[in-house]
């Protein structure tokens, strides 16, 4: 019995009142978006337009996905969707909101540029193709590896539809 009642001691101090608590379902980083701007949305249309000639589909992902960027993209509003194919790491499109749509075409820039650079070479495997590109106020940036693909024709084809999506920017690598 004292065993029983010691484990009910300890159990009701572990969750007492005064106890914080963590609820890490709550915890986002700052820039998804909770409300999606009109601009956003229609840039989301584009490329499901565009995926459904090629057969593919865009859901949102189910799980977290925050891709490599330059510095001045990490405080950019943006939504993240996926295209729906067999490798749950392959597919996801980033639609960052950007200030205007002059903003939008420098940030692109400065992707491009981060995307072509040694450094930002090495937080993607060596295969990775990137595409990105601009509509309105928004930049639209996906990426494409054959080498971590479980469908590389399906994945290469959801690729080139999404980056012939809005007006492109050109990466050198």
């Amino acid at each position: 019995m004292a065993v029983v009642l010691t484990a009910c001691l300890a159990l009701a101090a572990c969750t007492s009142p005064d106890r914080p608590t963590v609820q890490s379902d709550e915890v986002e980083l700052p820039t998804p978006m909770r409300t999606i701007e009109a601009s956003v949305e229609r840039a989301i249309t584009a490329v499901e337009a565009a995926l459904a000639g090629a057969g593919e589909r865009l859901v949102r992902p189910t799980a977290a996905y925050r891709p490599s960027e330059p510095q001045s993209l990490i405080q950019l509003p943006r939504t993240i969707r996926r295209v729906e194919l067999a490798d749950p790491d392959d597919g996801y499109v980033v639609v960052y909101q950007a200030p205007s749509p002059g903003a939008a075409i420098e940030l692109a820039e400065d992707l491009a540029e981060y995307l072509g650079s040694g450094f930002g070479q090495t937080n993607y495997v060596a295969d990775t193709q990137f595409a990105v590109s601009t509509i309105e106020d928004t930049i639209v940036f996906t990426t494409w590896s054959q080498r971590r693909s479980d469908d590389p024709q399906r994945a290469q084809a959801a690729f080139d539809a999404i980056a012939a999506v809005g007006t492109p920017v050109e990466i050198a690598k």
